[in-house]
């Protein structure tokens, strides 16, 4: 098939699934009556419903599209050093925080991780920190998963990723701002099927090109003879150490208890009871989707030293190693497998916007609820909060959308800088107040107001 028609299937694909997306959206609007079911659902989400959506957030666009360039680029030791300790990051979650948060929720009318924070240690001053810490993660981490749906877009449509991305942008919008966290949930379910659907898709046809995986890296290493690309104390320049403590043990699992994306599901889930069920299915789905497209990133390195007009083609697309998924999925399956290219683009496509409707609606929350509102403004009738929270959520997408204009980094490093931020933030602050009962006011905003800064500081100075 040649490559016009290919992209017009792919095309068409993803047309389909937009609009899909946006129906749903449209249709839950008449579900949202109140703030509480714009932010938490009304506090009856089917915990499975909420399990996919975690995982989506925490998989998003860096592993499905950025983390596959970086392994063809850096090397293959990323593929399960990277994936398999944030597995773990869910039911440390539901250990940790699970039970006490979805209580404390209910009881005590909360929506956000400020609002935990704030009822734990009292004060103002640390849900301020917390809520701008979110807002300046927010930003970096939804630019990574602008600039994939850009790329892939983009080099479908033949058009630069800047006005690509602002499309992604403006359909995560518009779904979120009609119907929150009713339409976050069912949308995202639809997301998470297509990103499992899309991940046993790219095992199959690794496998299929390849040969298998032990094949694989044995012709890699036979061609390239660089042992970096395997080893990663090697790739890291003996600081193969420094990258496990960080990475691994401090980051990914345990990291993850503080990113709002992800935890913040746990206030809509209907029965506490049901909360190891969300941990179980988010460790799994992760466990099952991350690994299978970071093989795509191996493979790809295998078809680039087997066939030597490969490497070149990547090149030529001007992308970097954010190339790899966009050359694989558009022009690769675009001749041979159109259909199974529209579904893998699909499944990125869903991978990102399992992340950015989370973020948009956290970023607003941040500005609105958590600073003004429980701050400044605390006489705000329901209704005055539910027409700030979508305004504050359309400024916080603006935001994104001049973000991705400019020059920017790998996905896998700003979804690293934005993952970061909201580790340094807010994990140890909550881990604390779960599992210590010297917590102070004072300890608590220092704590938090250090982490946001500090980590924000670093990012600027990078």
């Amino acid at each position: 098939m040649d490559i016009a028609t290919g992209k017009l299937i792919e095309g068409i694909i993803i047309v389909i699934w937009i609009a899909l997306i946006l129906g749903v959206g449209l249709w839950s609007r008449k579900r949202v009556k109140a703030s509480g079911d714009f932010m938490v659902g009304g506090r009856a989400i089917p915990v499975w419903m909420l399990g996919m959506w975690s995982a989506g957030a925490s998989v998003s666009a860096w592993a499905f599209f950025g983390l596959p360039g970086g392994i063809y680029a850096a090397g293959a030791w990323q593929h399960w050093a990277i994936c398999t300790p944030m597995i773990a990051g869910f039911p440390l979650t539901v250990i940790f925080l699970g039970r006490w948060m979805r209580i404390s929720a209910k009881k005590y009318n909360l929506m956000t991780m400020p609002d935990f924070l704030g009822e734990v240690y009292g004060g103002k001053l640390i849900r301020i920190f917390a809520a701008i810490g979110i807002v300046i993660a927010c930003v970096f981490y939804a630019t990574a998963q602008f600039k994939a749906i850009g790329v892939l877009i983009g080099t479908l449509l033949n058009i630069p990723y800047q006005p690509a991305a602002a499309l992604g942008i403006a359909i995560s919008a518009v779904y979120v701002l009609l119907g929150g966290f009713i339409a976050g949930a069912i949308i995202n379910s639809l997301n998470v099927s297509m990103m499992i659907i899309a991940s046993l898709l790219a095992v199959g046809l690794g496998y299929t090109w390849t040969g298998g995986y032990g094949k694989m890296i044995a012709t890699i290493s036979q061609a390239t003879g660089a042992t970096t690309w395997l080893n990663n104390d090697a790739a890291l320049g003996g600081f193969a150490w420094f990258f496990w403590i960080s990475w691994a043990l401090l980051l990914s699992s345990f990291g993850l208890v503080g990113q709002p994306a992800i935890v913040q599901k746990l206030y809509g889930i209907k029965k506490p009871n049901t909360l190891w069920l969300w941990g179980l299915m988010g460790g799994i789905i992760f466990g099952v989707t991350c690994p299978a497209y970071c093989y795509l990133g191996v493979v790809t390195k295998y078809l680039a030293v087997t066939d030597p007009t490969v490497a070149p083609a990547i090149t030529g697309l001007g992308l970097g190693a954010d190339g790899v998924i966009a050359w694989l999925t558009v022009y690769k399956l675009g001749v041979e497998s159109p259909i199974l290219g529209g579904l893998l683009i699909a499944g990125v496509i869903g991978a990102a916007w399992s992340t950015i409707d989370g973020f948009i609606m956290m970023g607003g929350a941040a500005i609105v609820r958590d600073i003004i509102n429980k701050c400044f403004r605390p006489n705000w009738t329901d209704k005055q909060l539910l027409k700030n929270l979508r305004i504050a959520m359309l400024v916080v997408g603006v935001i994104m959308a001049i973000e991705t204009l400019f020059p920017s980094e790998i996905i896998t490093w700003l979804a690293a800088i934005g993952w970061a931020q909201f580790a340094a933030t807010l994990a140890p602050a909550l881990l604390l107040a779960t599992t210590w009962k010297g917590v102070t006011k004072w300890g608590g905003a220092a704590g938090v107001g250090v982490g946001m800064a500090v980590c924000a500081f670093l990012t600027l100075v990078y």
